[in-house]
């Protein structure tokens, strides 16, 4: 009898080490009850503060019953977009998108996910220079490695430093973008687009930015957080999610058709994936046309984010800057951010404890996503068991 495979046995190894850590991670089965509360797997009803549906737009009636409404009496699309998977519903859901981000055209993706590794993978190669920030989505980051393009990792945040590193080694390159996230997805805060769009125009610069916790929350009309700061630069390339504030599955980018019709053509993740299933589509649609209508719902989570903020540092946190709806609550350690998170639990309130590798070693946190459905009982309820 030939002994079992040895890659058994080094990953079992692995995970037991991650397990002494306290950085081992499982997928257990919750149930969603409405927009603010969740069932656990004990069956413990709990508010929730672990989505990112900061809009509530996946419960909103209009939502689901546009998924019912398909004329073609199917759900999914059943090919790739090249061949047969590009449907009316996909084509109307892009001219929805390029109207809400003000652009020639969208392009649809299967997540956001496969949206930026497929953009900053096609439009950078081994000749181009890549300037990411630190605390970019793993998504940006897995895209820069895939490109092959020389990549300067500058400090989170940090305009200075970019413009040091983009002063010294612009000339060397080819084609040269600065990589972003509009709104960070662990930390909360939101990057400086105007800087680097100054920037841009100095240096001669593409902006890739990821605009997934910014579409729906930030911007006149919900466009994100380039609409908030009146960007309005062609050198943007803008990324963004249906999976977040607009309540659905999927990712997109917009821009100029130029780019659009490049990334048909060169984008692996888009080429080579199923189109999203036709009643995702006609749901995003519900979704796209109710965002420009919700401006109050945008400032009352914006003042329940700073005020929530406020309240938190009163009692002697440090959370993380900004006003999104990610409010992010620092902790020492891994061993003591799970404790908290559990403590909470046991109070009544789900906020994920964030981990390496998903945040540096340094920067353990506690990550509270509010949504437009959060009462100020349960914002009240959760400060108080956030007493310790």
């Amino acid at each position: 009898m030939s002994e079992s495979y040895s890659l058994w046995e080094s990953l079992d190894t692995e995970l037991q080490d991650r397990a002494k850590a306290g950085l081992l991670r499982s997928v257990a089965t919750w149930s969603p009850i409405s927009a603010r509360l969740i069932q656990s797997p004990d069956g413990r009803k709990l508010i929730h503060f672990g989505s990112n549906d900061y809009l509530s737009l996946s419960w909103h009636p209009r939502v689901l019953c546009a998924a019912a409404s398909s004329s073609s009496g199917r759900y999914g699309a059943g090919a790739s977009p090249l061949l047969t998977g590009h449907t009316e519903a996909h084509e109307s859901l892009r001219r929805h998108l390029a109207e809400l981000e003000r652009t020639e055209q969208t392009l649809l993706f299967s997540s956001g996910f496969a949206a930026n590794v497929g953009v900053v993978s096609s439009l950078a190669g081994k000749d181009d220079l890549l300037f990411s920030d630190r605390l970019n989505h793993a998504s940006l980051i897995d895209g820069c490695r895939l490109s092959r393009a020389r990549t300067f990792v500058f400090p989170h945040g940090d305009v200075d430093e970019l413009r040091r590193l983009v002063s010294t080694h612009r000339g060397s390159g080819r084609r040269a973008f600065v990589v972003t996230d509009s709104v960070f997805s662990m930390d909360g805060d939101l990057a400086p687009v105007r800087a680097y769009e100054n920037l841009a125009e100095q240096y001669d610069l593409g902006l890739i930015v990821d605009e997934a916790h910014a579409t729906g929350v930030y911007g006149e009309r919900g466009a994100g957080l380039l609409e908030e700061n009146q960007c309005h630069s062609d050198r943007w390339i803008k990324i963004g999610t249906l999976s977040k504030a607009i309540g659905c599955s999927g990712g997109f980018v917009a821009g100029p058709s130029c780019l659009i019709n490049y990334l048909e053509n060169a984008a692996r993740s888009f080429v080579y994936s199923t189109s999203m299933p036709i009643g995702n589509c006609l749901s995003a649609i519900a979704s796209v046309e109710l965002l420009s209508g919700m401006a109050n719902e945008r400032k009352s989570l914006r003042e329940a984010s700073i005020s929530l903020r406020q309240r938190l540092q009163k009692i002697g946190h440090r959370v993380g800057g900004g006003d999104s709806p990610i409010v992010s609550i620092y902790s020492p350690s891994v061993s003591e951010v799970v404790a908290w998170s559990r403590r909470l639990l046991e109070s009544g309130f789900y906020v994920p404890a964030i981990r390496p590798p998903t945040v540096p070693l340094d920067g353990c946190l506690l990550r509270v996503s509010l949504n437009s459905s959060h009462t100020q009982t349960d914002l009240d309820g959760l400060v108080e068991a956030c007493r310790f």
